[in-house]
């Protein structure tokens, strides 16, 4: 067979476009597949000039310097695509006679590449809505609170090592997994280490691993630490306080070197881990008892956040309660609200288990809770024992000598109002009862440190 007599056969054959031109640019050939591609029939293009049709067509080049083009990107603005091509000057006899360029048109692929950055611009907004949404759940109208929340925020972006303080319960661990989820480490592991429940016997093997045979028992393979699960992610070391001066020694060294070793093992690994600590103790007076260690305490407390008890910030009672309450409804397939008079006596109680005692108490209310609604029958015993025993407390006598007319007049006012919350279901109920209007009996309450 003679390739010559089935060259257009084989140029027509071809799913890329072929352009063929003159030196002088005259069009002389496309096959099929450019006028489906580019929707132009090739009476329409064989015979005109290149030149006039795409003046910046890049084949031009190759006609004025014989140079290939090989993978070339153009524009080509009469059609409004954009293209790949080889283009290679045609010789004949060492003189230069046209040019021919295989084209493949890639406006699909731009098209992509702008929906695709469309995408991440989306990607981008949704992650900053979810950043948003995480530190949405510790908002607060207490400003020690808010304040504590905006200086998580800030650090989060940062590799800052943070030290958390705040007493059981005060949601030290929800704290350290929002600054996790908001920082560049999001993709990677959170590890929370409970230092007071790590005996000492087996610090080393849980927290770097150990390998194989390092002892009697060990199990085959050796096994990762805790240190290497959290690689490039965020190891929380909560209770950080109760480690002893032996363990806080050896912990010191891990982060002054960034380096550890398995129990057993030669090689050091390097320690790639943003670390937040927590504590419920006083670091600094532990200091001044030698009972903490000042090199590890100033390697810890770099940004230091102290989080609020929940008795300094009643205000919040409603936004944690919805938020629980929303959780345990998916958890327990019910909707239950608060009464009046259920709330009034969680405003009440001082809560010396903070936000995890919230979430215990009505968790227990829910489960057992027959109705819709709580009432205060389904309170546990020690709250409500709690708002009894505040009720019965000794009043300061009405009257003596050396408090005046008016001075009289207000313990009795006070006492009063007592009087009145204490035999009334609501606070509404007790407005009734004494007869004055609701922004009166606010103010008096205030005035009376009764809030």
């Amino acid at each position: 067979m003679k390739l010559a007599n089935h060259l257009l056969s084989i140029l027509e054959s071809l799913h890329d476009a072929v352009l063929v031109i003159a030196r002088d640019s005259t069009i002389v050939y496309i096959n099929n597949a450019y006028s489906v591609q580019f929707g132009v029939p090739a009476d329409k293009l064989i015979g005109r000039k290149l030149s006039q049709v795409e003046p910046q067509a890049r084949i031009h080049d190759v006609l004025k310097n014989g140079q290939p083009l090989i993978n070339d990107y153009s524009y080509l603005h009469s059609l409004n695509i954009h293209i790949f091509a080889n283009i290679t000057p045609l010789m004949e006899k060492g003189e230069l006679i046209g040019a021919v360029a295989i084209m493949k048109d890639i406006s699909e692929f731009y098209a992509l590449q702008d929906e695709l950055k469309r995408y991440k611009t989306y990607s981008i907004r949704l992650e900053e809505q979810l950043h948003n949404k995480i530190f949405e759940m510790l908002e607060s109208h207490t400003p020690v609170m808010r304040q504590a929340v905006q200086t998580a925020r800030q650090v989060a972006e940062s590799e800052a090592t943070i030290m958390l303080y705040g007493e059981t319960g005060v949601g030290k661990e929800v704290f350290a997994r929002a600054i996790h989820e908001a920082s560049p480490r999001r993709d990677r592991e959170f590890v929370a280490i409970n230092m007071a429940s790590l005996p000492e016997a087996l610090f080393e093997s849980e927290l770097f691993g150990f390998e194989e045979g390092s002892f009697t028992g060990s199990r085959k393979g050796g096994k990762k630490g805790l240190l290497e699960l959290a690689e490039g992610g965020t190891l929380f070391l909560d209770e950080i306080g109760e480690l002893s001066l032996f363990l806080q020694a050896k912990l010191l060294r891990v982060l002054q070197e960034r380096t550890f070793r398995r129990v057993g093992g030669t090689n050091p690994i390097p320690l790639n881990v943003r670390i937040i600590s927590a504590t419920n103790r006083n670091l600094e007076r532990m200091m001044e008892t030698e009972a903490f260690r000042n090199d590890l305490y100033y390697r810890l407390h770099v940004v230091p956040i102290h989080i609020p008890p929940l008795r300094e910030r009643k205000q919040d009672l409603p936004q944690l309660i919805h938020t629980i309450m929303g959780d345990l409804s998916m958890k327990y397939g019910k909707h239950i609200t608060l009464t009046q008079e259920v709330y009034e006596m969680f405003e009440r109680y001082d809560w010396p288990g903070n936000v995890r005692e919230l979430g215990n108490v009505l968790e227990r209310m829910t489960a057992i809770c027959p109705r819709s609604y709580f009432v205060p029958d389904d309170v546990p015993d020690s709250i409500r024992q709690a708002k009894e025993a505040g009720q019965m407390e000794v009043l300061p006598p009405v009257y003596t000598g050396g408090i005046g007319l008016l001075g009289a007049v207000e313990q009795t006012e006070k006492e009063m109002i007592e009087e009145a919350l204490r035999v009334s279901r609501t606070k509404t109920a007790a407005i009734e009862r004494l007869g004055i209007s609701r922004k009166a009996f606010y103010q008096k309450l205030k005035k009376y440190g009764l809030l």
